[in-house]
């Protein structure tokens, strides 16, 4: 396979494999670690089409010590993550693009532990953390049924997309996965020469509202904190603030430039994240209530967050690696830190030549 074809293989299924975020903490919806992560799509060329075929790709993700900023103030989390991800590239032709499709669904932890002297009641404790509660999640599965990607010209290229993020995931009493649905329409473009590599992908998340509450710990003077999700009896919690909480839309960059030494990559990379709308409390409660119930530590949060890092890549012929470090250098709402992710892409499946176009322009 050449470098081309594996490394926009790589990018079609990682950009895809938007992952249940690590580092989403709960700048939206109390509890709610939020649909997607920042950074997931970093290096994934995605606007540039994969040889015909049947892919796998398997992400990793460590998020070893958010600190939380804002309204997180005095919660820290550590995440570790896997996302294994089934991409198709068809080889068909739409309006002159090729069409491809994905499924993605993501694995992962959470280790919440407060550092205000709170007590989270979890049950985990002792050393290096204290008093800590760990969360194990099959995280929502996301379907991309298609994504377009049109070969511009002179290197360029670009993609549209939809992803739907279904609710399918973990909803044991108090766990942090979302029970709503998102819909993420996605696009990007990128440039590729013999040496250079450039791509640009933006995802936006348009969140459903909550079913409820499930459960609730104490952090803060007695006071019950809502966990989400699911609609049990207990979605009464705080007099049923969580029925029907609506989280705040988001939008994401993702950005790399890397040189191409051989088989071996190496560049600069960056996100941005940025919550464009605000969070809306359930059973006609405003933030202001939901503040005034929750006083100095969580409420209607409205997240950003940029990073900066770098890139290593090795084409190993059936096999494209990629692992990427980001550090946080400007948050609100939200957790910053390292974030270190791996990428291992390979073929499982191609025809020797590809179908005839379905649509011509």
């Amino acid at each position: 396979m050449t470098r081309l074809g594996t490394g926009t293989l790589c990018g079609a299924v990682a950009g895809l494999a938007l992952l249940a975020g690590a580092d989403r903490g709960f700048a939206m919806e109390p509890g709610n670690l939020g649909q997607t992560e920042q950074g997931g799509t970093i290096g994934a060329v995605i606007a540039a089409p994969a040889p015909p075929g049947v892919y796998i790709v398997n992400e990793t993700l460590i998020f070893p010590h958010g600190v939380g900023v804002g309204q997180n103030l005095g919660n820290d989390i550590t995440v570790p993550l896997w996302a294994p991800t089934l991409f198709w590239s068809t080889g068909w032709q739409f309006l002159g693009a090729n069409v491809a499709g994905a499924v993605v669904q993501p694995f992962y932890y959470v280790a919440a532990y407060p550092t205000n002297g709170t007590t989270l009641g979890g049950n985990g404790s002792g050393p290096p953390f204290g008093n800590t509660i760990w969360f194990e999640n099959t995280g929502n599965t996301l379907f991309t049924p298609i994504i377009l990607q049109w070969t511009l010209g002179h290197g360029w290229f670009a993609d549209l997309g939809v992803t739907f993020i279904a609710p399918d995931g973990s909803h044991y009493n108090g766990t942090n996965n979302p029970d709503y649905w998102t819909v993420e329409p996605r696009g990007g473009f990128a440039y590729i020469d013999q040496n250079w590599r450039f791509n640009a992908n933006f995802k936006y998340d348009i969140n459903g509202s909550s079913a409820g509450h499930t459960g609730s710990y104490q952090i803060a003077a007695n006071l019950p904190f809502p966990l989400g999700f699911g609609g049990t009896p207990l979605a009464s919690t705080i007099a049923g603030i969580g029925n029907g909480y609506r989280s705040g839309n988001e939008l994401f960059g993702d950005f790399s430039l890397t040189y191409q030494f051989g088989k071996l990559e190496v560049g600069p990379v960056a996100y941005f994240k940025a919550q464009t709308t605000n969070d809306s409390p359930g059973n006609g409660f405003t933030c202001a209530q939901l503040a005034a119930l929750l006083p100095a530590t969580l409420g209607c949060g409205k997240a950003t967050n940029v990073g900066v890092g770098g890139l290593v890549g090795y084409n190993f012929g059936p096999v494209d690696w990629q692992v990427y470090i980001t550090d946080t250098v400007a948050e609100h709402d939200d957790f910053r830190g390292w974030g270190i992710y791996t990428r291992l892409t390979y073929k499982l499946w191609g025809p020797d030549a590809p179908p005839k176009p379905m649509i011509t322009k």
